[in-house]
């Protein structure tokens, strides 16, 4: 079997196609094996991420011309490579294509499939593709056209509105930054820019954290500087929630749902030992216990985190009540504001998902309010941008517990594109990034 980024990628997404594995597990396996070149390796990125993310536009796409075949999942994997690359990678030629997914049908089966995918793409070069604004029906339009799944658009149209949505939607299947989040402990954000700047000429300053550095792309995780601390990778958006808390170099600080550990982390730098400032980190499973271990003690942090393996539902049994300062719950949640960096989870998501994760969200913060200080702050984070994961369950929790009154999220710079005062609510659109939800509650 030839190591070439276009083979790996069809049997990378025959895999996520026939096993459900993880796109981004699957291919960080793959590529380890392989050991590609970069420039190679950027490419079977592009291809699977670029055939995840466009899924139901490529189904669409390939209908007219596949018909009733029953075909191998590897084939359809092959053929949605193919016209992904001729409909959005214009700097291949379609000559290219078609020798390339030629080969690659005749390594994986045989002439008579090369046969048929040469004469499918050859049919599509004559006739084009089908334009999905010949669709009548304006959600499924806009779920061909983005490749969103038609529940979920309608959810978002319903709840911002026609224009909102359709922004979010473009936004979601633009290829995301990379976003470094400066450890503050060991060095400046300018320190850092200066350091990086001759390998990575187009980093840049976030415009949501005053300790984040954006840059189009890079093995970032691969640089001397990550694997002595001086940066960690974290989404621009996740790094609002430690100055939402407000907090203060001695505050004692419980992370409910810590894993892998960037907002431990980064609450940990606001944090002094030397005057009893700490942050106690929980996750449901030892072996990502030791991920925000590893992460606290690279980042030179671990003087001021305590992890420990414990379902923060059962906090209250181990903690003294009113026993901490600043208690964040970053809940588990769809994920749906994350749909650019993981493009699968919009087809893996349903609606009735919508109904299980809040009665989890919600559960976990009235097990934790108990914990909180009077005067002290709940803060309550998700990733995705939905109401019934985000207002719907603050609004549950102030009903049942009017000795918290919600407070307006605490930045650590002014920001002009954001939603849901006085809560704290980003959209991909607005700044590029995940979308995010923030709630700060205080106990009266």
């Amino acid at each position: 079997m030839r190591n070439d980024p276009r083979t790996l990628a069809v049997q990378i997404l025959t895999k996520v196609k026939t096993q459900h594995s993880y796109a981004n597990l699957a291919l960080d396996a793959t590529l380890n094996q392989a050991r590609l070149d970069p420039r190679d390796a950027a490419l079977a990125t592009t291809l699977v991420y670029g055939v995840i993310q466009h899924q139901l536009t490529l189904d669409f796409d390939l209908a007219p011309f596949i018909g009733a075949k029953k075909l191998d999942a590897w084939v359809v994997a092959l053929l949605e490579t193919a016209v992904y690359q001729m409909h959005y990678l214009d700097k291949i030629p379609d000559r290219a294509i078609f020798y390339e997914s030629t080969r690659i049908a005749k390594q994986l089966g045989h002439v008579g499939i090369a046969k048929l995918v040469t004469a499918v793409l050859r049919n599509i070069q004559r006739t084009g593709l089908p334009d999905p604004a010949t669709i009548k029906d304006p959600t499924e339009r806009l779920s061909i056209t983005y490749s969103v799944p038609m529940w979920l658009v309608a959810k978002l149209q319903q709840q911002l509105g026609a224009t909102k949505c359709e922004s979010i939607l473009a936004a979601i299947n633009q290829p995301p930054a990379a976003s470094l989040r400066v450890n503050t402990t060991k060095g400046t954000r300018a320190e850092l820019l200066a350091q990086l700047a001759d390998r990575f000429p187009e980093v840049a300053p976030s415009e949501l954290s005053p300790d984040g550095i954006v840059a189009p792309g890079g093995h970032f995780a691969g640089l001397p500087e990550f694997a002595v601390g001086a940066f960690t990778l974290q989404d621009e958006s996740s790094m609002l929630v430690a100055p939402s808390l407000a907090l203060r170099p001695s505050d004692r600080v419980l992370d409910a749902c810590a894993a892998p550990g960037g907002k431990t982390t980064h609450i940990a730098q606001f944090l002094d030992p030397a005057v009893g400032g700490e942050v106690v980190a929980l996750d449901l499973h030892p072996h990502k216990v030791r991920l925000i271990e590893q992460n606290a003690k690279r980042l030179g942090v671990a003087d001021r985190v305590h992890a420990q393996a414990m379902d923060a539902r059962q906090a209250a049994d181990v903690f003294e009540p009113a026993s901490f300062d600043r208690v964040l719950v970053d809940a588990p949640c769809s994920g749906l504001g994350l749909l650019r960096r993981k493009p699968e989870i919009r087809y893996g998501k349903t609606p009735s998902d919508l109904e299980n994760l809040p009665k989890i969200q919600l559960s976990l913060l009235e097990a934790v309010a108990p914990l909180v200080k009077s005067t002290g702050r709940l803060t309550y984070s998700t990733c995705t941008m939905v109401q019934e994961e985000n207002q719907d369950v603050v609004a549950a929790f102030l009903a049942k517990h009017p000795e918290f009154r919600q407070v307006a999220v605490p930045t650590a710079q002014p920001l002009t594109r954001v939603h849901g005062a006085p809560a704290l609510q980003v959209f991909p659109d607005d700044y590029g990034t995940d979308g995010f939800f923030i709630a700060s509650l205080e106990r009266i």
